[in-house]
């Protein structure tokens, strides 16, 4: 049996965290390293953002965008030693999703392909990566073509 605590968000007020859907970061996000325990808070289930709360700190979250959504052929290469901390040897056992910036002329949001948060599913435990291979670091969320035929 799994515990349930009700905790108080800063952005989504008070939510219930089952103790079997926390995610622990090896060692951080960059900038964060001192929070290490997130849930993952999405709307639906279908639903390609989603948001990355902080357990350790209630006013800390993130937006997250599954990188496949925007980049059909995403193929993240990660090192040895990432692999090794998420306990695995194959970078497709592993979940991925992108650190997003939402800007309120939404043309302007780009999300972080080059460190995303790698997610052993199995064993919850997380990583901020920097890939192997060349992705951008700010990739336009709505391509600019499309941009301008939404407004």
């Amino acid at each position: 049996m799994y515990r349930e605590n009700k905790i108080k968000t800063g952005d989504f007020g008070e939510i219930t965290v089952k103790e079997e859907d926390i995610i622990y970061f090896t060692c951080g996000m960059y900038g964060f390293e001192d929070y290490k325990k997130y849930i993952i808070l999405k709307d639906a289930p279908e639903d390609d953002v989603l948001f990355l709360q902080s357990l350790d700190n209630m006013e800390l979250s993130f937006v997250l965008i599954d990188p496949y959504a925007i980049f059909n052929d995403y193929n993240p290469i990660l090192t040895e030693e990432d692999l090794h901390e998420l306990n695995t040897s194959k970078e497709d056992e592993l979940k991925y999703l992108a650190i997003a910036i939402i800007k309120e002329d939404v043309r302007q949001s780009v999300v972080n392909l080059k460190s995303p948060i790698a997610i052993n599913p199995k064993l919850k435990r997380a990583k901020q990566v920097i890939l192997q291979n060349s992705y951008p670091l700010r990739h336009n969320i709505i391509p600019t073509e499309e941009a301008n035929e939404c407004w």
